[in-house]
């Protein structure tokens, strides 16, 4: 319950909407006490905080409970929320330094699905979304790192992510051109090599044109002018416009 209340904060929860979700099987009245429970439980969880002012947070309305959003809580949920607004915002814009170190900090703190164990229809498709976000956010500044040539810390993110959506061909084709761009080019061969040979054996299918186009060019990688051709993947519609402008 308490991940269902930080899931959906500043919205009303019928208690008796929370009781069908997590109690289903009791009886209204023991339904009631479980749900009265779970709240208390929360709520002196919550009230441990310095930062806690009683009557704020956790709100009993009526037969409603509404968990508000508060500055002094962080919610790994909540941040990776904001960050990828920011980096959805900024795709085909310059992302300033001290934002780019605020949205790596909260992508380094995904760890795997949110809820892993569990399969209630409302988790499914909360795990589904913040996965899509964390990798959208994750490939966004993977691009914007390696075009400030800050070739490690992207580096560094395009493994992060790819721990978690090992097939994402696009995040792998970001990370062989990075390594590339490195001056690490059997680094990107040998990973290339072994990513071809996990997904043949694990999913049965090859890699998509796009993918063997780029390993290709960095095996024939030999001078600087291409070095620059493959730097030229790193960018968007936009950015591409401007350079060849």
């Amino acid at each position: 319950m308490a991940g269902f209340l930080f899931t959906f904060p500043d919205r009303p929860h019928r208690r008796d909407r929370l009781i069908d979700l997590f109690w289903p099987e009791l009886d209204a009245d023991r339904g009631r006490r479980a749900v009265n429970s779970a709240i208390w439980r929360l709520r002196k969880l919550l009230a441990s905080a310095p930062e806690y002012r009683d009557g704020y947070g956790l709100r009993t309305v009526g037969s409603e409970t509404i968990l508000e959003r508060t500055p002094w809580l962080d919610v790994d949920t909540w941040a990776l929320l904001e960050a990828a607004q920011v980096a959805l915002a900024g795709a085909e814009v310059h992302v300033d330094t001290s934002r780019m170190k605020q949205i790596l900090a909260v992508l380094y703190r995904y760890e795997g699905p949110f809820l892993d164990g569990e399969d209630a229809d409302w988790i499914l498709e909360e795990r589904e979304r913040l996965h899509s976000l964390f990798v959208q956010s994750a490939m966004i500044l993977v691009r914007h790192l390696g075009l400030c040539g800050q070739y490690h810390d992207a580096i560094l993110l395009a493994r992060h992510a790819l721990r978690f959506d090992p097939y994402r061909e696009e995040l792998v084709r970001h990370l062989l051109t990075l390594l590339a761009l490195d001056e690490r080019r059997i680094d990107a061969i040998r990973y290339y090599d072994h990513w071809i040979g996990m997904i043949q054996q694990e999913l049965g299918i090859s890699p998509l044109p796009a993918t063997r186009a780029i390993i290709e060019e960095i095996r024939n990688l030999h001078n600087a002018d291409d070095a620059q051709h493959l730097r030229m993947r790193l960018m968007g519609r936009d950015e591409k416009r401007r350079a060849t402008n």
